[in-house]
């Protein structure tokens, strides 16, 4: 499995001939994709792909499974009425989580299907999305093997608050069940 970074909350998720992207930006990319997530609506309703997955349910395609959870807790502010939704994917035996564009605590509940996730990707930046302190203790709670920080600046607020130092930039993430170290939470920062 490789796992490429495109800017913002996009991510691309490969193994063999199966694409996942992960709140794409590059129209052009959708045509070769096996899946495509959104951690938020969608920016266009003219989407070609095997599956399209936009809300909070269960999918299935070509051996990749799709589980996926409102992050409404009930206690949004006015003005915060963009559905988001946390995801966990299954391909090649390794789950990974999406906490995409939240910026509030999410349901205690949540944490369960998350737990034991493989890899997380988690939004880094502060605000406006979840803090760098509040996604630390979120992730902590999950323990992955593997953390992609997106949505940020400045990674190093929450480099700190994960005690892990200097962490140095990499194109893309090749990986395999094996390679995965249980609950060993090491951050791999992806150039864009």
């Amino acid at each position: 499995m490789t796992i490429t970074y495109q800017g913002d909350n996009y991510f691309k998720v490969q193994s063999g001939d199966n694409v996942i992207l992960i709140d794409p930006t590059n129209a052009r990319s959708l045509k070769n994709a096996t899946a495509v997530i959104f951690t938020t609506m969608p920016p266009t309703s003219s989407i070609e792909s095997n599956l399209i997955v936009q809300h909070q349910g269960e999918y299935e395609t070509k051996g990749i499974r799709i589980d996926g959870w409102s992050s409404r807790t009930g206690q949004e502010e006015k003005g915060d009425d963009v559905e988001k939704t946390i995801y966990r994917i299954r391909l090649d035996d390794i789950s990974i989580g999406v906490l995409g564009h939240i910026n509030k605590e999410i349901d205690p509940k949540l944490l369960i299907p998350l737990t034991g996730c493989d890899i997380v990707l988690a939004p880094a930046g502060g605000a406006p999305y979840l803090a760098a302190s509040s996604i630390a203790k979120l992730i902590r709670q999950i323990e992955p093997s593997i953390i992609i920080p997106s949505l940020f600046k400045d990674p190093k607020p929450f480099f700190k608050e994960l005690g892990a130092g200097e962490v140095s930039k990499e194109e893309k993430l090749t990986i395999k069940k094996k390679d995965l170290v249980p609950h060993a939470m090491k951050v791999v920062l992806l150039s864009s």
